[in-house]
């Protein structure tokens, strides 16, 4: 103990403490002063940002980088929640996968960001990320130096937001009774402030998006409320409003694998892909409106396995994919 009474401990909360205030404090001038001061990555950088956790952020992230990648565009990841780590394992997954199955699955690279900073950041994507068409941040759901830094330094900054009024208090809040806009919210400050401050600086301001995500089509008058409360904070905030994942088993069950429903026409024995997932897949990524590279990658290619994959391992693998596939799952009794 120490000599007023507080144990060890104490002072390190107080630390803790005192360096949040220090980032609640840290200005927007600062931030992009610091990510000027650092090279530009090459390739298009969109960032994946909400303080609200459950939104589907890593899932949604995941999609359109597999996406990207049937594209035939290079594309980085890197996931700087390093104590969830969940894009980077549905990312490992999908390796595990190509190496078991000896499949030519388009593959993103992928790193995660164990140390939390925005020159290190940089370092990750300059060290990773050459020749990248496409580089995408995911973020963790709290604010942080690094995450307002990946912020900063997005061409296009996607926000995936539950389709429920309640879960639009990180944007900002509107009068339940009038419907009229009060106030933005924490998050959505500072993103405005970063943004104004690259606007300031005469650079472009980024293209914010905001994802209407996770939705249940059957709830009709939650998804009319939703769009209502989107549009009025559309109209005072400036960020644009697209239509993200819908809640389905279809994209649930192949994520422990690693898999999207673009994947499914390389393992035909699976199940083949739904229209309706393939097109809202589609539909996703040209509401990013996301720039074309002039320059292709070549074919992906079936990976050579580190060791030998036993038959019988592979056997199982594909028989455990197989009764996960969304063909077995909503058959008809």
């Amino acid at each position: 103990m120490t000599l007023d009474g507080m144990g060890p401990g104490f002072a390190v909360v107080q630390d803790e403490a005192a360096e949040d205030e220090r980032q609640r404090d840290e200005h927007a001038s600062v931030v992009m002063r610091d990510v000027a001061s650092r090279r530009r990555p090459r390739g298009h950088v969109i960032t994946f940002a909400n303080e609200k956790g459950g939104v589907g952020k890593s899932t949604l992230a995941f999609h359109c980088a597999v996406a990207l990648a049937h594209l035939e565009m290079r594309v980085l990841v890197i996931d700087c929640d390093c104590r969830q780590r969940s894009l980077d394992r549905l990312l490992e997954a999908r390796d595990a996968t190509a190496r078991t199955l000896k499949i030519a699955l388009p593959r993103p690279r992928h790193a995660v960001l164990e140390n939390q900073s925005g020159a290190l950041l940089s370092q990750e994507i300059e060290r990773a990320g050459a020749g990248s068409d496409f580089v995408l941040i995911d973020l963790a759901g709290h604010d942080s130096p690094t995450a307002r830094r990946a912020v900063a330094m997005a061409d296009t900054l996607v926000t995936p937001v539950n389709c429920s009024p309640t879960d639009l208090d990180a944007l900002g809040w509107l009068n339940p009774v009038s419907r009229r806009f009060r106030q933005a919210g924490p998050f959505t400050e500072v993103v405005a402030a970063l943004r104004q401050e690259r606007v300031d600086r005469g650079l472009a301001p980024f293209d914010w998006v905001v994802a209407k995500n996770r939705v249940r089509h059957c709830e009709h008058r939650m998804i009319a409320a939703v769009d209502h409360n989107l549009a009025t904070m559309a109209r005072h905030i400036g960020f644009r409003t697209i239509s993200g994942l819908s809640e389905s088993i279809a994209y649930r069950e192949l994520l422990a694998f690693g898999l999207t429903q673009f994947d499914l026409r390389l393992v035909p024995e699976v199940g083949a892909p739904r229209s309706a997932h393939l097109r809202e897949l589609r539909g996703l990524i040209e509401a990013l409106r996301l720039p074309q590279p002039g320059r292709m990658v070549p074919p992906a290619r079936a990976p050579k396995a580190d060791a030998p994959v036993l038959t019988q391992v592979a056997e199982n693998y594909r028989k455990a994919l197989r009764d996960a596939s969304p063909a077995r799952i909503t058959a008809p009794a």
